[in-house]
């Protein structure tokens, strides 16, 4: 393995902050894979938030932000939702009991502050509800919703999901606040095989399509207004960026598409990872400020290297004591190397790594993580 014996430094320099900045992390689950990748906002890959089968992990659908900082994380294969602790990724064992789901989906918190899970089941397939504990509420559909995917309310309260069905007789499935079925609010003269909804600009309901390969738009009362979104294979996952861009995944090209507030393709969000059958995509928001964490608020955190000997040298300053996480991570998410876990540091701090001989050439990434940030920082190996 040849080095090219020049210094590349990056610095993320803070000034002293006032009001607490936002931090935004783009989760997106990698189905074939078994695993939660992760983004920043522009594409930029972090690593693997779940590592591939972590906890049991099998064919991820779904990721749910816990309102106590854990990530709960569905799979096609589990019969419970998984937990995973929000700052560490450690797998925190079965989040829900009480009931054994049939291929679960996908997860809502609802305006009751109830989590709501979809099943995939041959005949076990009716929305059902747990508490922020976990514990099993009930069945919230009266009636079983075939291959139910994305879901949203209204203003008066009413549920609407995108029932998938076979691909070619999906529709908009509605249901009263009770969850007493309301019939179809969306048939399947347009749709076929609906993924997810959303209220968009407008008030109008936006639906992805996963057999057509677009996205479409009805009003507020279901009269259709046309497409929205083209030049996709199979989407499925939808989230909004703060600027009104939406991002998209997509199975048929492993990867996430980019999309303005008017469906003007803007291209592929990411270009790395190893995204496997994206299925869900989720924003996550951390406000950070000085007294949450002093390493992302006002410090300096370097990394330079490689010297002529092939070392690299990673620095931050801390004015106040920290549980910082350090580690190695290659193209694919998956850790190389541990650098050191340091409990509750604080002044400068240094570390001193020198690859293994074997690794490959490649993009790899240091990742430093705090009790509420996070920073992955490229570069190469040659």
């Amino acid at each position: 393995m040849n080095q090219r014996n020049t210094w590349v430094a990056f610095f993320f320099l803070f000034g002293l902050a006032v009001q607490a900045q936002e931090v935004i992390t783009v989760f997106v689950s990698s189905r074939a894979n078994n695993s939660v990748k992760t983004y920043d906002p522009d594409g930029n890959y972090l690593g693997n938030f779940v590592s591939p089968g972590k906890g049991g992990l099998s064919g991820t659908e779904d990721i749910l932000f816990h309102p106590d900082g854990r990530v709960l994380v569905t799979g096609f294969q589990n019969t419970t939702i998984k937990a995973y602790d929000g700052e560490t990724m450690d797998y925190l064992g079965d989040f829900s009991s009480g009931y054994s789901l049939a291929t679960p989906s996908k997860m809502s918190i609802g305006p009751d502050s109830l989590i709501y899970v979809t099943q995939w089941g041959a005949t076990q397939n009716k929305v059902v509800r747990f508490d922020l504990d976990g514990n099993f509420v009930d069945e919230f559909t009266s009636v079983g919703v075939p291959n139910g995917l994305g879901h949203i309310w209204d203003e008066n309260g009413d549920f609407y999901i995108a029932q998938y069905g076979n691909g070619g007789n999906g529709i908009i499935h509605r249901f009263g606040p009770d969850g007493q079925d309301k019939g179809t609010f969306i048939n399947s003269a347009i749709i076929q095989g609906p993924t997810n909804i959303w209220w968009g600009p407008g008030g109008d309901l936006y639906i992805t399509d996963w057999t057509v390969g677009n996205a479409v738009r009805y009003s507020a009362t279901g009269i259709y207004k046309g497409v929205w979104a083209t030049g996709m294979v199979n989407p499925e996952g939808v989230a909004t960026l703060p600027n009104g861009d939406v991002l998209i995944g997509d199975w048929g090209v492993d990867a996430v598409h980019r999309f303005d507030s008017l469906g003007t393709y803007l291209g592929y969000f990411n270009t790395a990872g190893g995204l496997a059958d994206p299925n869900s995509v989720r924003l996550r928001k951390n406000a950070i400020s000085s007294t949450q964490d002093p390493l992302f608020s006002k410090n300096q955190v370097s990394w330079r290297g490689p010297d002529i000997h092939g070392a690299y040298v990673l620095r931050w300053d801390l004015d106040q004591p920290a549980t910082i996480h350090t580690r190695i991570v290659n193209g694919l998410g998956q850790c190389m190397e541990v650098l050191q876990d340091h409990e509750k540091v604080s002044g400068v701090q240094e570390v001193l790594w020198t690859p293994d001989a074997s690794w490959p050439a490649g993009i790899y990434y240091v990742q430093v993580r705090s009790s509420a940030a996070f920073r992955s920082i490229p570069f190469s190996i040659h």
